[in-house]
This record gives structure tokens, sequence and C-alpha cells, in this order.
């Protein structure tokens, strides 16, 4: 059991940041698709939202999203966009409760009742992937602070720790 929950805590990360990214990518491209659906929905709700052009720009922002959470870049500033974006349309639950049917929900009101979970993977992706970078920067900066050893920066960006009063080696931190 030890074992299977050491690849679950190894794959959650990961897999959260991928399947958010996979869900704002698909909702995008739907966005830019037909923008007309929540043209209609914000024209209730928040009608100096009410354009296509606002739609397809949320669109364009939620499919950008999506890939980059995927390819795993700037995960941390993409989740905060996401996040963004996700309160963004929770926000129609208090303006316009009569759209959404609350407290008891209508259709419209269970289809936007799904960006609370996706709000909560967005934090989570966002805290684990500060909290990554908070323990590579402490890392660093303890192997810096260690008397007679040095850091050498490798081509990958991650470091080795070098004794000083081994002989070192030449490494080039330009790719080849």
């Amino acid at each position: 059991m030890k074992t299977l929950f050491s690849l679950a805590e190894r794959l959650a990360g990961p897999f959260l940041r991928i399947s958010l990214g996979l869900v704002l990518l698909w909702i995008g491209s739907l966005h830019l698709d037909n923008p007309q659906s929540i043209v209609v929905l914000l024209s209730q709700s928040l009608p100096f939202l009410a354009s296509s052009t606002f739609v397809y720009v949320l669109g364009a922002l939620e499919v950008i999203a999506g890939v980059l959470l995927i390819a795993g870049l700037w995960v941390r500033f993409v989740g905060l966009l996401s996040l963004v974006l996700f309160a963004g349309t929770l926000t129609i639950f208090a303006i316009a409760p009569g759209v959404t049917g609350f407290p008891l929900l209508n259709l419209t009101g269970q289809f936007l009742l799904k960006d609370i979970v996706l709000a909560s993977a967005a934090i989570t992706v966002v805290a684990k992937d500060a909290a990554k970078h908070e323990a590579k920067r402490a890392q660093r900066a303890q192997l810096a602070s260690r008397p007679g050893e040095q850091t050498i920066p490798l081509v990958n960006g991650e470091s080795k720790q070098a004794n000083a009063s081994e002989p070192s080696e030449k490494t080039s931190s330009r790719p080849l």
C-alpha cells in the first residue's frame, strides 16, 4: 500500500495540472467555436460584458491557459489567471441568482457550479507549484551556504555540489 500511496503522491500534481489544462482548453475552444450561448448568459447576468468580442477574448485566454498548463509553463501564474476566470464565472451566483435558480439550481446553475471544483483545482496547482519552487530555492540557498563547497551550474538548470578540495570539472553552461 505504501508504494501505491507514494505513486499517487507523485502523480497527483501533474495529473491535476494537465487535467485542468485540458478542461480550460476544451471550454475555451467551445467559446471560440460558438460564443453566442455565453453572450446570452452574460446578457442575463453581466450585460456590460455581453459581446462576442469579450467571449472570443475569454476563449482565447482559456485556450492559452490550457496549453500552458499542459506544457507545464508558468504554472503558478497561469493557475492564478484561471482562478480569476473561475471566480468571474462564480460571481453570477451572487450578481444574478435568478439566472442560476439559486439556491435550488436550474441547469445553468448546475453547469456553473462546476467552477467551484475547478477553482479549487487551480488553487491546488498554484500551491503545489509554488511549494516546488520554494523547495528548490531553499535547496540552492542551503548548498550555497556550505563552507568549502561550491555549486556548479549544469546545462539543464540544476546544480551539482562539488567539494573545493576535489579537482573541479570544467562544464559549459551553454547548451550544445
